[in-house]
């Protein structure tokens, strides 16, 4: 090894209060690595270490129990917090180059003091690692360089060379001083418990009957640090809900028993935390106020709503179903006996289907919260117009049923179970289904109008056997109405759709005179259709303005003889 290469040097500058006792040094092997830059090695000999952080972005590294090193650079500047009596490893990386075992620290009042450790290239190396231990509180701040900041003995260089790489070590009285931290810490409320608890995925408050409520729970100090194996849990919850507390996801499990305590405590690190929130009464639900401290501290309140069951199955929309595809929809809530609407799943009965309707499949059950039904096909696929946001954002349950060969209806039995009590409860509901549009015919809401007013016009559609057309059927034609004396506010568009067999319009009438409103749309057996009406001027006849006349009158009249009594009066 030349000279030249031995003069190239990487030193360790520390500016800070070591004269004073802030950390202790003593120095170990250790393997090299990457050229000029900090290695933080938390594993090993390091104990009491509370915290690795960026000190620019503010970012926390989370500490493996074995193996965790971390790189300090000028880009990712680390701060590794620990508590007194704690160590922590530090060396100088080395990428190919000679050092000689000189290194560096400065006292914060500036003295220069050099060090019996550094980082020697080749075998035989023993002064590549250094353990400070943390012997009061403080702070020391280290830079490494590329090139020697000394120019002699305790003689600094006038112009340093910029270091690539600083670490600053800072000495608290003991990690385990901050407790419980909201900063860092996550909770969630849901329907099953998580491992990765995130407000962001959003809270659910309010439960199906029959449901318990989840809490998951990662709980971390002011250092992103799990709180220890010591900390204390309590769990409460009001209105006699029963809690139960734990550290394992099973508390999940079918198998787990539920709370039979409305406060509970445990002792556990807070890695995982888990609460299991259950109702007084499961099947009438009611509202509770769940709250959960670590060592005092509190961690959340929330209150959960668990609904009760139903009592009442109703059918909100039933759509008349295609021939043509083969299929029919309707959507359904249930209600509970105060009439609140619940979550839940339905059936039918086997033995009340039809050739007519030979099948009721559940697409989405009724639910609390907005949710996309599971599969939308065929014809249920088109009712989207027709039912709204229903089937994308709907809490009402959608199901759909198979049509037969021809036009006709069929009652059928749903049955929807209660999760509690197992009740049943059965509703009867008229299924139909029908063809596209054969024939149809025109009418308007009067016979008579006046300038101005504005008339709605029906359009009537049958298919091939004379029944109303199906709830999916389109008009197939656009802008297929005339309308005489009037301006129509919107004509026909081939996404328009047909329910209950008609599809309406309205006009504004403009002008006097007898007409008719007529359609041209193609594709069906009827190809027009007209329907008559007259319209006024809209000028008041004799009759009614003598009778606004005589009110005129009246109304003066006991204004006058209002002002004489007020006159009398005085």
């Amino acid at each position: 090894m030349s000279k030249k290469t031995i003069k190239q040097r990487i030193a360790l500058v520390a500016v800070t209060a070591l004269t004073a006792g802030v950390l202790s040094v003593t120095a170990s092997p250790v393997a090299n690595a990457a050229a000029g830059d900090i290695r933080v090695n938390i594993a090993g000999p390091s104990t009491n270490v509370c915290s690795l952080q960026n000190s620019v972005t503010g970012a926390f590294t989370t500490l493996a129990a074995t193996g965790n090193n971390a790189v300090s650079t000028l880009a990712v500047p680390l701060v590794v917090t620990i508590g007194l009596g704690g160590t922590v490893d530090v060396d100088i990386e080395n990428a190919g180059y000679a050092y000689t075992n000189n290194g560096v620290l400065t006292s914060d009042t500036g003295s220069i003091v050099h060090s019996t450790y550094g980082v020697r290239e080749g075998t035989g190396d023993t002064n590549d690692t250094v353990t400070f231990t943390a012997a009061s509180a403080g702070t020391v701040t280290f830079n490494s360089y590329l090139t020697d900041p000394f120019s002699a003995v305790n003689t600094p260089n006038t112009i340093y060379a910029t270091p690539n790489g600083t670490l600053t070590i800072k000495v608290v009285t003991t990690c385990a001083a901050t407790g419980y931290s909201s900063t860092y810490s996550a909770f969630q409320v849901g329907d099953i418990v998580t491992s990765t608890p995130s407000l962001t995925a959003g809270d659910t408050l309010t439960f199906a009957a029959g449901a318990d409520g989840y809490i998951s729970v990662i709980g971390k100090n002011a250092y992103d640090a799990a709180l220890p194996a010591t900390t204390v849990w309590v769990a409460s919850a009001t209105n006699n809900a029963k809690v139960l507390l734990g550290t394992s996801a099973s508390i999940e499990a079918t198998t787990t028993a539920r709370g039979t305590l409305s406060v509970i405590s445990t002792t556990a690190a807070g890695t995982n935390i888990y609460v299991r929130v259950t109702p007084a009464d499961r099947a009438a639900g009611g509202t509770t106020t769940v709250s959960l401290t670590a060592d005092g501290v509190s961690v959340l309140s929330k209150t959960i709503n668990f609904l009760p069951e139903a009592t009442k199955l109703v059918v909100v929309k039933n759509l008349v179903g295609s021939l043509v595809a083969g299929e029919g929809a309707f959507l359904f809530e249930l209600q509970s006996a105060t009439g609140t609407v619940v979550p839940g799943a339905l059936a039918v009965r086997p033995l009340t289907l039809t050739p007519q309707i030979s099948a009721v499949t559940a697409i989405k059950d009724a639910s609390i919260q907005a949710a996309v039904p599971g599969s939308t096909v065929n014809t249920v696929a088109t009712a989207t117009a027709l039912l709204g946001s229903a089937t994308g954002t709907s809490k009402l349950g959608i199901s759909k049923f198979t049509c037969g060969a021809t036009s006709g209806s069929s009652k059928v039995t749903l049955r929807h179970t209660t999760p509690v009590n197992e009740a049943n409860i059965d509703t009867e509901v008229t299924l139909s289904c029908a063809g596209g549009l054969a024939t149809y015919t025109l009418s308007t809401d009067k016979a008579a109008y006046k300038i101005g007013e504005v008339a709605t016009i029906t359009v009537t559609g049958k298919d091939s056997t004379g029944a109303a057309v199906n709830d999916f059927t389109t008009v197939p034609t656009a802008d297929a109405l005339s309308v005489g004396g009037g301006t129509l506010i919107k004509n026909t568009a081939t996404t328009d759709v047909f329910s209950g067999g008609v599809k309406t319009y309205t006009a504004q009438m403009t002008t006097a005179g007898t007409y008719n409103v007529a359609s041209t749309i193609a594709g069906s057996v009827t190809k027009s259709a007209t329907a008559g009406y007259s319209i006024s001027g809209g000028d008041a006849t004799n009759a009614e303005v003598l009778k606004s006349i005589v009110a005129l009158i009246a109304s003066i009249n006991k204004q006058i003889a209002a002002l004489q009594k007020l006159i009398l009066r005085r």
